[in-house]
Formats: structure tokens, C-alpha cells, sequence
């Protein structure tokens, strides 16, 4: 009776096959789903940080600038030359510079040349002796300057040595007159003695009673006034002594005030001649500046002057060179958001979007780099500058193709490994992480 009815009702038989299909369905979905969860829970995936970069030359470009600036003369090179060390790459006018040089070095000469008159016044030299400076009897201002010296020193020992002669001349006068009064003091003094000698005789006649007492009064006056005239005469001595010791002081004077007088004036010399050699030394740098030079061998590259009589503006940029056969590596611009994961040492990936995709392979390089803080591009874009430098094999796959500065790239940063789980999750997990925090 039962097989008979399920015979009979074939919906009740498809509706039992339909339920078997679905369990059927139901298992392969769950294993599916449950395969696909445990290969996301534990299988690992390349974790990587993606950056634009560029190709760099790695001791970078050398930048040519000129200190003073100047009007342009001559322009030798255009962009795209190579050059070498050295090589002269622009002429500044020196007309200007020139002119200044050549009052400098006139300057300099006629300082050098009062500095050695004035040292060999210090001196007590009897003529100047002259710097090396000042040997070139080719040079008229030179010559000039000596001759102009010469005269000056002459001039000034002579009347220097003129005062000090007289002074000396009034010493040797006065020596003369004391010399002439000692010999009047020794006169009278023999008198005095003469005159001592007949008081003595004429007071024992006296006593005798054989002499006149009035004659013997006239020889004590005598006596007495030569003795008077002797003292005049010392105190005579005195005061010309005194005037020696006077003229020799003014000697003294002279002598001190034509030093001091030249010591300052040599102090003074001494510095505007320094003055004028570093002015000189400033000149001859400008001069030797008036040919700008390549400071290293390589390419011409952002030349911003084009026309002669032109100005270079101090300081201003002028051109690039790249150094020839210089090692190159990537600049990439690090996002702020993947800088957790970045450092020194990882791995990378290099693209080289300049060349044709189905020929560029991938180039395996290294981070050997990473700026210390965050750095702001011409947009305003936030980022970090790392460096990363290809590996000698990958060097070695870009055979005939030629990296140049300034291509772009494209770095795959490796940063590790995670999950298909972790990196699904952690959108999640920083919102979590936020929301749960109480204001």
C-alpha cells in the first residue's frame, strides 16, 4: 500500500531528491567557505607599500652657481654637453673687476712703501729696506712709490737729526762757558791764597809793629771780594748745569716724540696696507672667478642663461650637472599612512614605467634610506623620501636599455607578510579601536 502510493505521488519523490541535492549544496558551500576561512586565518600574503619615485642620480646633481654674479661674456656649453672637470663653461665680463684689481694693487704698493720708510724710521735704519713687493723695477708706480719714500725718509732724518745737532751744539756751548768759569774760580783762587798768605806775613809785622794796619785792612777786603767772586762763579756753574741737564731732557723729548710720532703712524700704515691686501686678495678671487669652471666631469643639464651681456644674479643657479658614469637610484615618495612599515633594509620591487612593460622586468633593489621626518612636495603632498638602490643582477636585466635621471618608477616596497584575515580586518579594528574611546 505504500510503495503503491509513493509510486503514485511522484512530487513526494522529487521533493526527497531536492532535499538530498541541498544538503549535498550546503556541504560543499561550507567547505568551501571554511577552506577559504582557514587559508585566510593562517595562509601568509606579501605584505608591500606602494611609492612613485624617480631615478636620481646618487651623489646628486652638482649645482653651478657663481658667488658675486656678473654680465655674462661668453656661453660655451648648452644642455646636453658632456664636460669635464675643470672645463670652462661660461666668461663673465672683468672689465669692471679689472679696474678695481688694478687701484688695489696701486694702493698696495704705495702702502708697502710708507710701511718700510716708517719701520726703518722706528729702526734708526740709515736707509729703507724694501719688501720683495717692491722689487719689480719694471713697475713705473713702483719705482714712483721708492722714489717718493726716499725723499720723504731724507727729509724727515734730517730734521729730525737737525733738532737733536742743535740741542747738542747748546750742550757743548754751555759745557764751554762752565769750562771758562772753572778756569776763572782756579785764578781766583790762586789770588785767594796769594792774598791768605800776605794777611798772614803782614799781621805777625803788625805785631811787631813794623806794618801799616790800613794795608792790612786792604788785603782782607781783597781776600774777602775774591772769595765772593769764586761763590758767583759756582752758583754760575750751577745754573749752566742746569741748563745741560735741560737741553739733554729736550733732546730726550725730540727723541720720543719723533718715535711716538712714527709709531702711530707706522699702526696706521700697517693697517690700511692690510686693508689693501685683503681688498687685493678679494679682486685677484673675483678675477680668478671670471671663468666658471665644471666642478665635476658629466652632463650639462637645466642651463638657465642663454644670452651674452645677460646678468647672473649672486648666488643664482646657472646649471646642473649630472655626473658622468654616476651611480643611479630610485627616490620614491613613501605615503605617511605606510611609514610604520617601511625601514632600512627591506626588499623592493623597481618599474621602470618609461620603458615598455612587456620588455621591463622587475628590478629587485634594496631601501638604503628613509628620510628622518616627513617631507612636502610642490602640491603640498605629504610624504617620505626613500632611496632604494638596484641590486648588481638586476643592473645586469636591463641590458641594452639605459636608465637616465629623471625617469619615473614605480617601487613595490616589501613589508613583510600577513593574512588575507589581518589585512581585511584592520579597517575594522582601527575603527574599534577609535570608537571605543570616551571623550
Amino acid at each position: 500500500m505504500i510503495e503503491k502510493t509513493a509510486v503514485n505521488n511522484p512530487s513526494t519523490v522529487l521533493h526527497a531528491n531536492d532535499r538530498g541535492i541541498r544538503n549535498i549544496g550546503a556541504a560543499i558551500v561550507f567547505a568551501t567557505f571554511g577552506v577559504f576561512g582557514v587559508w585566510a586565518f593562517l595562509a601568509p600574503m606579501d605584505s608591500s607599500a606602494l611609492a612613485p619615485g624617480v631615478v636620481v642620480v646618487k651623489s646628486y646633481r652638482k649645482t653651478v652657481q657663481h658667488l658675486d654674479g656678473g654680465i655674462i661674456a661668453k656661453i660655451r656649453v648648452k644642455d646636453g654637453d658632456l664636460v669635464k672637470e675643470g672645463q670652462p663653461l661660461l666668461l663673465l665680463d672683468d672689465t669692471q673687476i679689472k679696474a678695481q684689481l688694478e687701484i688695489a694693487r696701486a694702493q698696495n704698493i704705495t702702502l708697502a712703501a710708507q710701511v718700510a720708510r716708517l719701520r726703518a724710521e722706528r729702526d734708526r735704519l740709515k736707509q729703507i729696506d724694501y719688501p720683495e713687493l717692491l722689487d719689480d723695477a719694471s713697475d713705473p708706480r713702483i719705482t714712483e712709490a721708492k722714489l717718493a719714500e726716499n725723499n720723504v725718509f731724507k727729509s724727515r732724518i734730517s730734521a729730525y737729526e737737525g733738532q737733536i745737532a742743535v740741542l747738542n751744539q747748546r750742550v757743548g756751548q754751555i759745557n764751554s762757558k762752565i769750562n771758562g768759569l772753572r778756569g776763572q774760580i782756579d785764578s781766583k783762587k790762586q789770588l785767594t791764597a796769594s792774598y791768605a798768605e800776605e794777611i798772614r806775613d803782614l799781621k805777625e809785622l803788625l805785631a811787631e809793629g813794623f806794618a801799616d794796619k790800613q794795608r792790612l785792612r786792604d788785603l782782607q777786603r781783597n781776600h774777602a771780594i775774591q772769595s765772593g767772586e769764586i761763590a758767583q762763579l759756582n752758583a754760575e756753574i750751577a745754573t749752566n748745569q742746569m741748563l745741560i741737564s735741560e737741553t739733554r731732557l729736550q733732546i730726550l723729548q725730540v727723541q720720543k716724540q719723533f718715535q711716538e710720532e712714527v709709531a702711530g703712524k707706522l699702526s696706521e700704515a700697517q693697517g690700511q696696507l692690510n686693508d689693501a691686501q685683503e681688498r687685493l686678495a678679494a679682486n685677484q678671487d673675483k678675477l680668478n672667478r671670471v671663468v666658471i669652471k665644471a666642478p665635476a666631469s658629466g652632463m650639462v643639464l637645466g642651463l638657465t642663461v642663454h644670452n651674452e651681456n645677460g646678468v647672473i644674479s649672486p648666488g643664482h643657479p646657472i646649471l646642473d650637472i649630472v655626473p658622468q658614469d654616476a651611480e643611479l637610484i630610485i627616490e620614491a615618495q613613501v605615503s605617511p599612512m605606510d611609514i610604520d612599515r617601511v625601514a632600512v633594509g627591506l626588499q623592493a620591487e623597481v618599474r621602470f614605467s618609461a620603458f615598455k612593460q612587456s620588455k621591463t622586468p622587475k628590478m629587485d633593489g634594496k631601501v638604503i634610506h628613509l628620510s628622518a621626518d616627513r617631507l612636502t612636495d610642490e602640491q603640498g603632498n605629504a610624504y617620505y623620501q626613500a632611496r632604494i638602490e638596484l641590486t648588481p643582477d638586476s643592473r645586469k636585466k636591463l641590458g641594452d636599455m639605459q636608465l637616465l635621471p629623471g625617469m619615473p618608477a614605480e617601487v613595490l616596497i616589501n613589508t613583510g607578510e600577513r593574512t588575507l584575515f589581518e589585512y581585511l580586518a584592520q579597517p575594522a579594528t582601527n575603527f574599534f579601536a577609535r570608537s571605543f574611546i570616551e571623550d
